[in-house]
């Protein structure tokens, strides 16, 4: 697995063990940078700016970050399904304007007096490729009302759905049309 060449240890690429955890290391600084302005910053929303809190609150956000690498799977580490910045504003309208009418639509069913509603489980195939892509469906479809995600295995997504009438797979097929873009992602064959 790992021939060794004058005394290099190489993987199948031919990359040296040195080479790969010097990328790993770059990985992980690189989404540190990243995400830790943006906890700090929800941080000080949360503590509403007290001074008091921000021991507490550099803490918490070294924990989460360190939770968010070891929560998230090698494989996605490892995937080269970076966040396309382009495809963003086609997705934001997407997803803006589906939560308004999803959200008209749940309240006017909670509060008309015959409550139409017919609450289920459902289970769809997914077209995305593993990965990141996937777990972004499924949050996107918890974050739009009406819908909340269950399950994500293998080569589908389970939904609690409050209306099992409406055509809840065509609404998945329109968000992994949008999400697909976001990250340079191929749609697979239906399963």
């Amino acid at each position: 697995m790992f021939p060794s060449v004058r005394g290099t240890r190489r993987d199948a690429r031919g990359l040296t063990c040195d080479l790969i955890f010097t990328r790993l290391r770059r990985t992980i600084i690189q989404r540190a940078l990243r995400l830790t302005p943006l906890l700090l910053g929800l941080w000080w929303v949360m503590s509403d700016g007290a001074p008091d809190g921000w021991s507490f609150g550099v803490v918490a956000v070294a924990l989460s970050l360190s939770a968010l690498h070891v929560a998230t799977p090698q494989d996605a580490r490892d995937a080269q399904d970076s966040l396309r910045w382009a495809a963003l504003p086609a997705f934001a309208w997407f997803f803006l304007g589906r939560s308004l009418l999803a959200g008209i639509d749940v309240a006017r069913r909670t509060l008309s007096p015959a409550m139409p509603l017919s609450p289920s489980i459902m289970r769809f195939p997914t077209a995305l490729p593993p990965g990141r892509a996937r777990v972004f469906l499924v949050a996107t479809l918890s974050l739009l009302p009406g819908t909340l995600g269950v399950d994500l295995d293998e080569n589908h997504v389970t939904l609690h759905v409050l209306d099992a009438r409406t055509d809840v797979q065509g609404d998945v097929r329109v968000a992994e049309r949008y999400i697909a873009p976001l990250f340079a992602a191929t749609r697979t064959a239906q399963s």
